[in-house]
């Protein structure tokens, strides 16, 4: 039978699988109540994991299903990009802003491959605004970001901003309750981080914030949770300087994962740990990301501290959900950590708070809008 909808990732899904490959899968398992849907993505370890088909990406049974599919989601590849030629409507899902992770990543290099990495990004951007039938945005202003980068290369206003509609990450349904413990984890109380280390991050001020508490006495280590991406890229070459200092100067204060953790496993570390830490460097990035690790939080109650800037730390501080501190101020840092670890009436409303949270980012209604708008193109 014919998927109605194809949702298509370069990213991994599979046993292990990083923010594009998450959301992917979670699309089309929501879709996939009220549509027929193929998700096409580089597969790894897929078996069982949803209630769609999969396809490996570059085969032609992939090739088949976008081409006769009603709708296909993804982000603006140059595959999708195609399919705006045909009958077939596109949405195109812009929730990761890749224009702006790329100048942090190529920071410093003068070769071709940067620029004209750059500017092919650029140029399908503002082609899948021009030329999709719905967009897709994960934070309000990663709308206004993009509307400004639209009208500013001549774009049209009229009946634009109607093609527009905002999804953001979201939070498992799932009960992690039964979900075992991680023994070797040590009985200290541990701060996790809870994905890659990208070169826009920071995760050099969260170790030298564990590594003062623990001079002043205070029991805690950080947590490394996500070692090797699971589709190694460019940014993965970017942060090979950070993990090779991790190499070659271990510390006591780190406990640190080599291997990506498998996506159905990752509970039973991250409900070991009393904070989840998202720090970020000063960039365009950093205002209008949505930290996808956010989201895990949320799921599994564990407070946030997150630097200034951007959605994930408007909505901690607006919503009590831990602390938000200065970027790259080791200081702060620490004292929020130590806050959210030694007040325990604190500790408790941030947990409630993140409780309170998660229907509100339930992955089956922050896709709710994006169904209404595609089923009666099925």
């Amino acid at each position: 039978m014919r998927s109605e909808v194809v949702v298509y990732t370069r990213d991994v899904v599979g046993r292990r699988m990083a923010g594009p490959g998450i959301r992917a899968f979670h699309l089309a398992d929501e879709i996939a109540h009220k549509a027929p849907v193929t998700l096409v993505a580089e597969l790894a370890g897929f078996e069982g994991l949803g209630r769609f088909k999969a396809l490996q990406r570059g085969t032609g049974d992939a090739l088949d299903a976008l081409r006769t599919a009603r709708v296909v989601i993804g982000q603006p590849t140059r595959e999708l990009l195609r399919l705006t030629r045909r009958p077939t409507r596109v949405v195109f899902d812009l929730f990761d802003p890749v224009v702006l992770e790329l100048p942090v990543i190529y920071a410093g290099r003068t070769g071709i491959r940067g620029r004209a990495h750059q500017w092919i990004e650029w140029q399908r951007l503002q082609r899948a605004m021009r030329e999709g039938d719905l967009l897709v945005c994960a934070t309000p202003q990663q709308f206004s970001f993009y509307a400004g980068v639209h009208l500013s290369a001549g774009g049209e206003s009229d009946g634009w901003r109607e093609k527009w509609l905002t999804v953001p990450f979201g939070v498992e349904s799932r009960d992690t309750a039964d979900d075992g413990p991680v023994e070797q984890l040590g009985d200290e109380p541990l701060v996790v981080w809870g994905g890659g280390s990208w070169p826009w991050l920071d995760p050099e001020t969260a170790l030298e914030a564990v590594e003062r508490l623990r001079a002043s006495g205070t029991k805690v280590k950080l947590l490394m949770l996500g070692g090797r991406r699971p589709n190694e890229g460019v940014a993965e070459a970017a942060t090979s300087g950070w993990a090779r200092t991790m190499d070659t100067n271990a510390s006591v204060a780190v406990l640190r994962n080599r291997e990506w953790i498998p996506y159905r496993e990752r509970a039973r570390w991250l409900r070991a740990c009393s904070v989840a830490i998202m720090l970020h460097r000063e960039s365009l990035e950093a205002e209008f990301a949505i930290r996808t690790r956010l989201f895990d939080a949320i799921w599994c109650g564990i407070p946030v501290v997150a630097t200034r800037g951007g959605f994930a730390a408007e909505l901690v501080e607006r919503e009590g959900l831990g602390c938000v501190v200065a970027p790259g101020d080791v200081a702060d840092v620490a004292a929020a950590i130590g806050r959210i670890l030694g007040d325990a009436a604190f500790h408790a409303s941030c947990v409630a708070n993140l409780e309170r949270m998660r229907e509100r980012f339930s992955w089956n209604r922050v896709t709710a809008p994006l169904l209404e708008r595609i089923v009666p193109w099925l």
